[in-house]
This record gives structure tokens, C-alpha cells and sequence, in this order.
């Protein structure tokens, strides 16, 4: 028996700021060995809560330090995609921003690569590895289609597994002693509409609770 534990740290809407405020409660306090780490999409989307480009990277640095500091490794993910269209619909103050939606995309996954490479980190990238991302059936982002929601950013129970399913093979190729994981984020770790959402328990379909059950299968 392999007895991993897995906390889901996800809140919906959170920022690096509330990263942040939250890390010594929600991280530091379970004692981790390692820290999956997804934070962006808010920081650059979110009507109200969107920081400059400099500040996101300063916070996510600030991050990185807190988890060193506290003797954790580190798994950092890219922003996955998104259907434009049905962002646009959920905030449509969000195309106000002088870059454009797009534009903000890449230069958020920019940055998350960038910071990956200068701190050493372990990187997935989930812009590349969620796909499709479309109003299809078959996409990994719930619309219509798929779950009858106008959402187009969140994950669908597939994709939250896509994602569980590289967590977990990183965790065995680069950690294989870890065994106490802190999964920290925004409403995609979290699990919005997923059974289980904000848990990691056995049943939760949450990434959290996909990756629990995988690496303890």
C-alpha cells in the first residue's frame, strides 16, 4: 500500500494574491513534500482581479520561494485554453484589457515557462496537453455539448484525468519517495460542478481526487 495523501488546495476565483494569503494554512501547514502548483488564469481574466504581467511573475516567484522555504518540491502547470467565445459571454469586461485575450494567454504561459526554467521546476504544460478545446462533444473544457453549461473554461471530468494522469507520471518519474501532495490553485483544482469538488477524496472526480486514486491504485 502506497498510502499517498493528497489535499486539494483549490479555491474558485483565487489569484496569486490569495495564494499568497493562504499558503501558510492551506500549504505550510500540512507539512508537504510537494506542491502542485496552478495559479494564472484569474491574475489575467478575472474582471476586477487582473494584475499587471511583472506582478503575476513577482507573486508566482513568491510562491516558489514559500515552497523551497518549507522544504517542498514543486510541480507548476501552464494555463490551459479556453473557448474565447464562451469566456467572453461569463465576463465580457475581460476584453477591455488593452492586450488582447489571446495575447494575455501566451504571455502568462510565457512567463510560467520562463520562471519554470530559471527555478528548476518540473513543468506541465496544460496548454498543450488539454485537447481539444472547442464547443465540441469531445472537448476538454465543459460547453454546452458536453455538460450543457456555457462554461468553456473549466475542465470536464476527462480532463481533469488528462491532467491527474501527467501529475502522476511526474510524480513517479521525479518524485517516487514523495508521499504528502498539496494540490494549490484556482476553481480548475478546486473541481467546479465535478462530484467531490473542493476534496481529493477517493470518490472526487477533482483532479486531486483522480490523482489520489491513481497513485494509490
Amino acid at each position: 500500500m502506497k498510502n499517498y495523501q493528497i489535499f486539494n488546495a483549490g479555491f474558485p476565483g483565487d489569484t496569486t494574491v490569495e495564494l499568497l494569503k493562504r499558503f501558510h494554512r492551506d500549504v505550510a501547514a500540512r507539512n508537504p513534500e510537494l506542491v502542485c502548483l496552478l495559479v494564472g488564469s484569474n491574475d489575467m481574466f478575472y474582471p476586477g482581479h487582473i494584475l499587471e504581467l511583472a506582478v503575476y511573475r513577482k507573486n508566482l516567484l513568491a510562491l516558489l520561494d514559500r515552497i523551497q522555504v518549507i522544504g517542498a518540491d514543486c510541480i507548476l502547470f501552464t494555463a490551459p485554453r479556453f473557448v474565447e467565445e464562451l469566456l467572453i459571454e461569463n465576463f465580457p469586461e475581460t476584453i477591455n484589457h488593452p492586450v488582447s485575450i489571446a495575447d494575455r494567454l501566451k504571455l502568462l504561459n510565457d512567463v510560467i515557462r520562463d520562471v519554470a526554467v530559471e527555478r528548476d521546476v518540473v513543468l506541465i504544460d496544460l496548454n498543450k496537453l488539454i485537447d481539444p478545446v472547442d464547443e465540441s462533444i469531445a472537448s476538454l473544457v465543459l460547453n454546452p455539448a458536453n455538460s450543457n453549461r456555457r462554461d468553456g473554461m473549466h475542465l470536464t471530468a476527462e480532463g481533469l484525468k488528462v491532467m491527474a494522469e501527467a501529475t502522476g507520471e511526474k510524480i513517479r518519474k521525479y518524485f517516487p519517495d514523495v508521499r504528502t501532495v498539496v494540490c494549490f490553485g484556482d476553481s480548475i483544482t478546486y473541481g467546479v460542478y465535478m462530484p467531490g469538488k473542493g476534496t481529493a477524496g477517493i470518490d472526487a472526480l477533482t483532479y486531486p481526487g483522480q490523482l489520489l486514486k491513481l497513485l494509490n491504485g
